[in-house]
This record gives structure tokens, sequence and C-alpha cells, in this order.
């Protein structure tokens, strides 16, 4: 068993690495026409808004998504069954060109990603990355969240935050090319513009 000393001299010593690394880097991976949709649906906001909007990119809008997100897991949701149907709908369109690694069988299957994608590069299949950097407490409390998930529910979900943030914007960019009704476009407007204005 470790002294208490031990165990201080560990919390010393681990104290410096976040500061020099304070953000974590996601990528966000999606066909590349996902992407186009995601810059002509901001072209529109600001458009709509008649205002300078500077800094609102498909960054922004994945970080608002994930903050959304965020907020339901702080609400202590269980979003089991949203997570299994979004990997459902959308986990092949996000792992298209990995199809072949996918497990079989009866467990709900990983996520394979291949890091090999640079920013504004395309694989064979038409994919695009999207680099996103989080905050470490942020990282950490989807850690936490995804460990209650698989201790709560028979079927572990083996899943990364990058596959997580992938799903949500491709969920997004679908939603959009369904056609939002006004009302909704105009709250999800209204929303990135005030979360444009408290930055």
């Amino acid at each position: 068993m470790l002294t208490l000393k031990s165990w201080t001299g560990l919390f010393h010593r681990g104290a410096g690495t976040v500061a020099a690394d304070i953000y974590h880097t996601v990528k966000v991976r999606a066909p590349r026409d996902y992407f186009s949709r995601a810059d002509a649906f901001l072209e529109d906001i600001v458009y709509t808004s008649q205002e300078e909007l500077e800094g609102i990119n498909k960054t922004f809008l994945v970080n608002l998504l994930f903050d959304n997100f965020m907020d339901h897991v702080r609400k202590g949701k269980d979003l089991y069954s949203y997570i299994l149907q979004l990997r459902s709908k959308f986990g092949g369109i996000v792992a298209s060109s990995n199809s072949n690694d996918r497990p079989s069988g009866g467990n709900v299957p990983g996520f394979q990603w291949g890091l090999s994608f640079q920013v504004g590069n395309t694989d064979r299949t038409g994919h695009l990355t999207l680099n996103v950097r989080l905050h470490p407490a942020e990282v950490n409390r989807m850690r936490v969240f995804f460990d209650d998930m698989n201790w709560k529910h028979h079927h572990p979900l083996n899943m990364e935050m990058n596959e997580l943030l992938s799903l949500l914007f491709i969920e997004f960019i679908t939603e959009l090319r369904n056609g939002l009704s006004e009302e909704t476009k105009e709250e999800i407007i209204a929303a990135i513009v005030h979360k444009w204005g408290d930055q």
C-alpha cells in the first residue's frame, strides 16, 4: 500500500502537466458534404442576423453541440438509449472507411477510428476531419459519463470522444437537411448568436 506522502507526491508531480497542455484535441470526422452544409448554414446565420459574427465556424458549431450534450449530462439524464440510437443511425457514416474493422457479434460495436486524416484532407471515401479543442475538465467529465453508462447498462458503449462529437455533428447536419421547422431554426440561430455574444 502507498503511503499518504507517496500519494501527495504524485499529485504535486502531475500538477504542472495540465497547465502545459490546457486543451485536448478531439477529431470530428464526417463526409465532405456535411462540412459544406455546415458552412452554408453558418453563412445563412451571418446573413440573417446582419451582424459581423467573426469566429462563427464549424469548430464553434461543434462546441455548441457538445455544450448542449454536456448540459444534459450534468442534469443527470440517462442518455444511453439516445447514444445507441445515434450510433445505429449514423455510425456507418462516421466509420465507413473502416467498415471492415468493425467487430461482429452480439456486443454493441466499438468505434474504429483512423487518426491518419489531416484537417482539410480527405481519405478515399471523401471524409474530412475537423480538430476541436476541449478543456481537460470537459473531457474528464465525459470519461466519467461513459464509465457510468458502462457500469449501469449490460452492453458497454465502448465510445470515444471522437465518435460522440462526430455523431452529434452528423445528426445536426442531417436534421438541417431534412428541414427544420421555422420556429426551431429561429431558436437554433438565436442560441448560436447568443453563445457567440457570450465569448
